[in-house]
């Protein structure tokens, strides 16, 4: 990062020569040199427990800030126009931002080099600051006002959830509230670069969808992966019915993502939830 003339190394933090990817997959194989798969987890961050408002997002630690030799951006959006991640009280970043595409297709790149087998893994955090005043779902009538401060992903569900008073669980509007957490993307609204991927669709839809076929398509332009996964720990959506019998929209959304995704990826490449 440069700032009136002062610079400093944002990924060499072991060792001021190299990268610490370099550094910590030297350490792997001289440590446990038995490995043959890694895992390579990416995030983005939803922002609030109910399905029908979060928003899931890449983020940046800092939207002003000068990077060299290549600016941040994932799935086209710029680090300017990106979300900022909560602070704590002395002014710190709660989280690291999300990883630029294409230091993700360089990650990748790097690791089959080396011979890995590599499985993507995005991973989904939650960026509720404490002290908010969200609406809870978890509370009678979603009454309740806040929500648990940087809660596990698991929690997003419909609002109010199942089991407190007026739940929205077993009807038509629990299944708008999921349908709105996964979006509408389609597979072909991304453009492929050569070390990122671009979004044509609408620019401020961001949901499971994007997120998950922004990342299939990026593993493509980085030469292909071993295991995909679409998605990881979220009964608070999977357990949610649309109707009084067993239609579970986030299952349903999840199994029609899958064959999103099996259309993008190629055939050798495992995909799982």
């Amino acid at each position: 990062a440069a700032d009136e003339g002062a610079a400093r190394y944002l990924n060499a933090t072991v060792r001021s020569d190299r990268a610490d990817l370099h550094e910590s997959l030297d350490r792997l194989r001289a440590q446990v040199p038995a490995v043959k798969h890694v895992s390579l987890v990416v995030s983005w961050y939803g922002d609030d427990l109910r399905a029908g408002v979060c928003k899931i997002r890449p983020c940046v630690e800092l939207t002003e800030k000068e990077t060299s030799p290549y600016e941040w951006t994932v799935n086209g959006l710029s680090r300017a126009a990106a979300r900022e991640i909560s602070k704590d009280a002395l002014g710190r970043p709660v989280y690291g931002g999300t990883p630029s595409d294409r230091s993700v297709v360089e990650a990748i790149r790097e690791l089959k080099r080396r011979g890995y087998k590599v499985t993507f893994y995005p991973f989904i955090m939650m960026d509720i600051p404490a002290g908010n005043t969200l609406p809870d779902p978890y509370s009678a009538n979603g009454a309740g006002v806040g929500q648990p401060a940087f809660p596990w992903r698991g929690r997003i569900t419909c609002h109010p959830a199942p089991g407190f008073a007026g739940t929205v669980d077993k009807t038509g509007t629990a299944n708008t509230q999921i349908s709105a957490l996964f979006g509408a993307c389609t597979p072909a609204q991304f453009t492929r670069g050569a070390d990122s991927v671009a979004f044509t669709g609408t620019a401020s839809e961001f949901g499971v969808r994007r997120m998950i076929l922004h990342y299939a398509h990026l593993c493509e332009v980085a030469g292909g992966v071993d295991a995909f996964l679409i998605g990881s720990e979220m009964p608070g959506v999977t357990s949610v019915r649309r109707n009084t019998t067993t239609a579970f929209p986030g299952v349903e959304r999840y199994v029609t993502l899958a064959s999103d995704v099996r259309g993008i990826l190629r055939a050798q490449t495992e995909i799982s939830y």
